[in-house]
């Protein structure tokens, strides 16, 4: 009991940088370079997005994500990542006239939620390696 808990509390002490690398990763799958899911004015929007929730006070889109590291999910699996939090545009939001159609919100929205989730599994990767595991297939 006390090895397992000696293990998860190091785990959560490295959870910080193993998600900063995994962030920079699936940003740079997503929305960077040639094999990019989006274009280049659709990446520009999202910064604009970001920046504009953050003004209002928001949190934003980048970083906003957050993610745990718990014990025993799924079983026979010492220990497990969680998204907590997801990046998202608020249906609330609102840019005026040049406002996102709710179709395109919902579309970034989709995005930003596979980008999280792949944040989430890169780490969960990450834990893998560090606790001496085989992954375990996603259910």
């Amino acid at each position: 009991m006390e090895a397992d808990r000696r293990l998860l509390r190091e785990a959560r002490e490295r959870l910080d940088g193993w998600t900063y690398t995994a962030r920079d990763r699936a940003y740079r799958e997503l929305f960077a370079g040639d094999d990019a899911a989006i274009t280049a004015e659709e990446r520009q929007l999202l910064d604009e997005v970001d920046a504009e929730l953050a003004g209002d006070g928001d949190d934003g889109l980048w970083g906003t994500d957050e993610y745990a590291v718990v014990m025993g999910h799924p079983k026979n699996h010492p220990i497990s990542v969680v998204c907590t939090r997801h990046s998202e545009i608020p249906a609330s939001w609102s840019r005026g006239g040049e406002s996102l159609t709710e179709p395109e919100r919902e579309q970034f929205n989709d995005l930003l939620w596979d980008y999280c989730e792949r944040v989430r599994r890169y780490v969960q990767d990450e834990v893998n390696e560090f606790v001496g595991v085989a992954a375990v297939p996603e259910e």
